[in-house]
């Protein structure tokens, strides 16, 4: 099973280039999709059965990236709003 890793907290944005922001959105992207992508692989095409604890784990870490994935988009949508009262 994989392992998921702690990421660094999210850092502000407002100081980066566009470039960077990319960069930064596809760090924080990477991970949690491949958890979920592999995860949900895992509970629709393992042949094997899978014990209570090992579900219990891959809903665990699934949640994870979920999480994950909302303070991500949180942080993007922040950034967008304030690229947007810095323009007006």
């Amino acid at each position: 099973m994989s392992e998921q890793h702690p990421r660094p907290e999210l850092q502000d944005w407002n100081n980066l280039s566009p470039d960077q922001v990319i960069e930064q959105i596809i760090q924080q992207l990477y991970s949690p999709v491949s958890i979920l992508g592999s995860q949900l692989k895992r509970l629709t095409e393992d042949d094997d059965s899978l014990s209570e604890d090992e579900y219990e784990a891959i809903f665990t870490q699934m949640h994870n990236a979920v999480n994950q994935l909302s303070k991500t988009v949180v942080h993007l949508k922040r950034y967008s709003e304030e690229q947007k009262r810095t323009k007006s």
